[in-house]
């Protein structure tokens, strides 16, 4: 395992500082390689959690139970980063060996958002988007209030796009924290009551030339991403939501 794995596993496990992160962003924007090695990890973990689900849910035996609570804590000696690539590695060997190349099935290598900024998303999105009166931290009313504040606060200025012509009406905006920098969170509501969110953070890097979309799904939320000038956004919305791409093309030409 390279010294560049070691570190990408450690920052899909949102274990490095912001400046570690920043260079590692940084190679994945330049280097399609190092984006697909982030892809097959990101692949690998989503198949381990999905299969081993289960056995996860299950209760534990009341033996194991006892000799867990009976035997004493040991001070670890030390941080154990190639034990996780042991185990990367003897997953690819599973992911390879058992379902083949399932797991990354229509993902790209196009150095578009990180695991850590879209994993993040994607456990926020599942609390916020089911509540009503406190979806957002400051309504729709103080759009001037939202850009200037979260525009401050990320380090990224915008523009609230106006997607009403995707029945999208906007409900506010609150701040988040995704891989360790803050993140300005745009909420929409449609006729049905769906909530999309519009999400932008601050880049590593600049990025020049029309923006590159790159669609996937994490833990049952669809996303559209992308990366222009100073800033990387992505789209969220529900699975199987037909337009978020065309939601997505028309917030790129405003924000």
């Amino acid at each position: 395992m390279t010294d560049f794995s070691t570190k990408l596993s450690a920052y899909l496990d949102g274990e490095l500082d912001v400046a570690a992160a920043e260079e590692v962003e940084a190679r994945l924007a330049r280097d399609p390689a190092a984006q697909a090695e982030l892809d097959l990890l990101m692949g690998i973990d989503a198949m381990a959690k999905e299969q081993f689900a289960e056995e996860l849910d299950a209760p534990v035996p009341f033996a194991l139970a006892q000799q867990i609570k009976n035997t004493p804590l040991q001070e670890p000696s030390a941080p154990s980063r190639p034990v996780w690539g042991a185990l990367a590695a003897s997953l690819v060997v599973f992911a390879l060996g058992g379902i083949g190349g399932y797991a990354l099935k229509g993902q790209t290598s196009a150095p578009v958002v990180t695991a850590g900024w879209l994993a993040d998303i994607a456990d926020y999105h599942a609390v916020y988007a089911a509540q009503g009166r406190h979806l957002v931290e400051v309504g729709a009313d103080e759009s001037d209030h939202i850009e200037t504040w979260l525009g401050n606060t990320i380090g990224a200025p915008f523009s609230i796009p106006d997607l009403s012509a995707y029945d999208l009406t906007f409900e506010g905006g609150r701040l988040l924290v995704a891989n360790g920098k803050p993140v300005a969170q745009l909420m929409y509501r449609d006729a049905t009551g769906a909530v999309v969110a519009l999400c932008l953070q601050q880049s590593a890097t600049q990025t020049d030339g029309p923006p590159s979309f790159n669609a996937r799904t994490i833990n049952g939320f669809d996303f559209v991403s992308w990366r222009a000038g100073t800033a990387q956004y992505v789209v969220i919305g529900e699975s199987g939501k037909p337009d978020l791409a065309d939601i997505a093309v028309a917030a790129a030409l405003e924000i």
